[in-house]
């Protein structure tokens, strides 16, 4: 493919609407796209309108197999009339590319789509497998997101693979590691009643209060006790706080929510069940009603510095881009933290195109970026499986 062409199918991409779901829209087109370069490709149902996409090129006469990932959804564009110009009409100026997903990630996805067909129009003796996982709902989950990612490890996707490059965007930087997370609501039932009479209510309020208090005491005791070399510290956030319906009512429910970053040494289980202990002595000392939902538990990743597919990547990056670049941890966690679930052993890279506009408004990626990941993936692909 030129590279007009390059662009036209990232372009045609940018232009369906996947925000908040709707992946079969996407995946129709990746199907299509793939039987037109005769590569072997299905897609895979998750949900109603919702399917994964599977790609494979490639022998099984050797062990390795590499796996390009991406996910095919994007976030929700807010308030159309603030962009610059319209989220999905993929406007190309000053040699930019601007609309939802453009960084976050279709770009990665088309590029690493490209690099699959053209693999195969050029007749590159891979030896191994190479095979492209484009997911759903790994941006527009409430709860428990990356259910795409979970259903190629339930079904034994993930089984085989001895790498897997994801195409989240690092401004073409490469990551060996990034945190997990704990993504949990906190609940306060009460009983209501007129606030001149409180005594005869119960404030949701205040036992909600105590856990704040309560669970900051024990994530300072955790940031200062637990670093990672390459991820740093965990970081806790609480995000949202809720409670109450007027002014002259004692409420009669309240919740707070938190975002928690882990990393290895702070391990999942174990903070959920220290936060339960927390509630239960509260609901004994407070004779409250406090429960805890988690929204969603996504482990660290981490590979070695030292890894083949590390080398394999920083070759390829300093070849087509002929400038240093970062090799580092990245804070915030991808589709691998579910894939790595059902395989402990595969190498794990975060790396693509784009840049810190994900998720913002007037989002875009750079062409000359874009164009270079294709290459830069081929490059990978051969080397790998050389």
């Amino acid at each position: 493919m030129d590279n007009q062409a390059r662009i036209d199918f990232l372009k045609q991409l940018i232009e369906i609407d996947t925000a908040g779901g709707f992946e079969d829209r996407l995946a129709v087109v990746l199907q299509s796209f793939m039987q037109e370069h005769g590569v072997n490709c299905r897609l895979l149902p998750v949900m109603k309108g919702r399917s994964n996409f599977y790609a494979e090129l490639g022998d099984g006469n050797n062990n390795k197999v590499l796996a390009f990932c991406g996910h095919q959804d994007v976030v929700k564009t807010e308030d159309p009339a603030k962009w610059q110009f319209p989220p999905f009409s993929a406007h190309i100026e000053n040699n930019r590319m601007y609309g939802r997903g453009t960084a976050d990630m279709k770009g990665g996805l088309a590029a690493m789509a490209i690099a699959m067909a053209e693999l195969k129009d050029e007749s590159a003796g891979l030896n191994g497998k190479l095979e492209l996982l484009g997911t759903v709902a790994e941006e527009s989950s409430k709860i428990n997101h990356m259910q795409g990612a979970q259903r190629f490890a339930k079904d034994g996707y993930v089984d085989d693979l001895t790498a897997a490059i994801f195409a989240e965007p690092t401004n073409a930087d490469i990551a060996y590691a990034h945190k997990g997370s704990i993504t949990y609501r906190i609940d306060s039932i009460g009983k209501a009643a007129h606030s001149s009479r409180p005594d005869l209510g119960f404030n949701a309020i205040t036992p909600l209060i105590h856990f704040y208090q309560e669970q900051e005491r024990y994530f300072g005791e955790l940031v200062a006790k637990y670093e990672n070399p390459v991820l740093g510290r965990a970081v806790p956030v609480v995000t949202k706080i809720d409670g109450g319906e007027q002014l002259n009512a004692v409420p009669d429910h309240a919740e707070l929510f938190v975002k928690l970053r882990t990393i290895p040494e702070t391990d999942n289980d174990e903070i959920i069940a220290h936060l339960s202990r927390i509630i239960a002595n509260i609901n004994d000392q407070d004779h409250a009603q406090l429960s805890i939902e988690v929204l969603g538990s996504k482990i660290a990743v981490t590979t070695e510095r030292n890894a083949e597919i590390v080398a394999i990547a920083q070759k390829a990056a300093t070849d087509h881009l002929g400038h240093s670049f970062n090799v580092r941890g990245i804070a915030f966690g991808t589709d691998a933290s579910e894939m790595t679930k059902a395989n402990r052993h595969m190498d794990v890279l975060v790396f693509g195109p784009g840049n810190a506009t994900a998720h913002k408004i007037d989002e875009y990626i750079d062409l000359d970026q874009y164009l270079s990941m294709i290459d830069i993936y081929k490059q990978i692909a051969r080397d790998y499986l050389k």
